[in-house]
């Protein structure tokens, strides 16, 4: 089985390092690139590629797939893509060293993430990781919260548990190799572990975070292609009304965008991992506080120098063009 799944969810995930190879060119020539996570976090976007809902509204965009936010957010700083889904560390990180900013959020995600233990390991507990390997994608969201929020919750501190950097797609085939004893995931990876029988879910993220992911483009893009950029919202917002209400069609498009890259897994699982994410993509009234305190926090630890002016990064003026 461990072969099976490192085999299948790399097909899944393989185009994301192509992706962030792309060249970039001049802003404002062509459509616009949209850079997605394929985890549970991508899913409006994919839904939109595959109902064709940018089409829809006159918006000319394309999809690239990415394995994580933070490659997400390097190829926008790098001219690679126009806009991107990406967590809060890696957009705050991406405001304060570059010009990264906000035109709306993708979903409030702390029910996607997972701490998930493998059965052979006999840890039942946040607790009961001390001493033991745990996967984690170093630098991402899910890391973030997990080594800073969770693991001191549990009474774990720096070094009790040994962190190993391996990515979203990678962590049901460590756990199954037995090369961790545990991963900190995001959906769908931590139901596909449960449903395998081979790991049990100690908590999700939603009484510690919430895990705002950020849609996110650069100050340049949104200078140069304000009307590119409120067509492309139109079509988003169709996607995330699609997903709200429709869910077992949404449910059927993720499975079907899963299957297509040679991972079998019945819609009922993905209809699951849907339900764990709430999809609103207007700011709420707690994120600006939120992320001030995630770049204080960023900025304690010697990872940004000063905090960012969060107002200005959670610019307002597609949103208002579309209300």
């Amino acid at each position: 089985m461990a072969a099976m799944n490192r085999r299948d969810l790399l097909k899944i995930m393989g185009a994301g390092a192509l992706t962030a190879a792309l060249p970039a060119r001049a802003q404002g020539a062509g459509p616009l690139r949209l850079g997605v996570q394929t985890s549970v976090w991508g899913s409006v976007g994919l839904i939109a590629e595959a109902e064709k809902l940018f089409d829809k509204v006159g918006a000319n965009v394309t999809v690239n797939k990415f394995d994580s936010g933070a490659a997400a957010r390097d190829a926008m700083i790098g001219g690679h893509i126009d806009v991107g889904s990406i967590g809060a560390t890696p957009f705050i990180i991406g405001v304060a060293k570059s010009n990264l900013v906000a035109i709306g959020t993708v979903a409030y995600a702390g029910g996607t993430l997972s701490l998930v233990a493998g059965k052979k390991s006999g840890v039942t507990t946040v607790a009961g990781l001390k001493g033991k390997k745990v996967a984690s994608q170093v630098g991402s969201q899910t890391d973030y919260v997990f080594q800073n929020k969770i693991a001191p919750a549990a009474g774990l501190k720096k070094g009790d548990v040994q962190v190993i950097n391996v990515k979203f797609h990678d962590h049901v085939a460590a756990l199954a190799s037995g090369s961790v004893e545990a991963f900190a995931g995001v959906e769908p990876y931590p139901s596909v572990a449960e449903v395998e029988g081979i790991a049990t879910i100690l908590t999700d993220y939603t009484r510690y975070d919430i895990v705002p992911v950020i849609l996110s483009t650069n100050h340049d893009v949104l200078a140069k292609r304000e009307a590119d950029l409120v067509r492309f919202m139109q079509g988003w917002m169709l996607a995330a009304k699609l997903y709200r209400e429709e869910p077992q069609k949404a449910a059927n498009i993720i499975g079907n965008f899963y299957r297509s890259r040679g991972y079998s897994m019945k819609d009922d699982i993905f209809k699951l991992a849907l339900s764990r994410m709430d999809v609103t993509p207007t700011y709420r009234p707690e994120l600006k506080a939120y992320l001030t305190d995630l770049s204080q926090t960023l900025v304690k630890t010697k990872r940004l120098n000063g905090v960012p002016n969060i107002d200005r990064a959670l610019d307002q003026r597609i949103q208002k063009k579309i209300a």
